[in-house]
């Protein structure tokens, strides 16, 4: 984590260096262009497709993200009853 001091003084400073010396504030990415650039950066990193589906390699969507335990231990506990949990889960601490 970077440190508070640094956070503070490079928030508001968004702007990237252009090549005569002026700032480019005009810069502003759509959250699709984000979410691949991420997806990207992990594939380079990780050696991992994380929106490529591991069954037919089409592209995946992004629809959620669920933060909250007791909602994915519900999921978790469906997915189990369904028999198709997730492989290593211990099915004894979703109750």
């Amino acid at each position: 984590r970077a440190p508070q001091g640094w956070k503070n003084e490079h928030l508001n400073n968004v702007g990237i260096e252009a090549e005569d010396g002026k700032e480019d504030r005009d810069i502003s990415l759509s959250e699709k262009e984000r979410r691949s650039a991420w997806a990207r950066l992990l594939a380079k990193i990780y050696e991992v497709r994380a929106f490529t589906c591991p069954k037919c390699q089409s592209d995946m969507n992004l629809i959620a993200v669920i933060m909250d335990p007791e909602e994915i231990r519900k999921i978790l506990q469906h997915l189990v009853k369904i028999g198709r949990s997730p492989p290593g889960i211990n099915t004894a601490s979703l109750n």
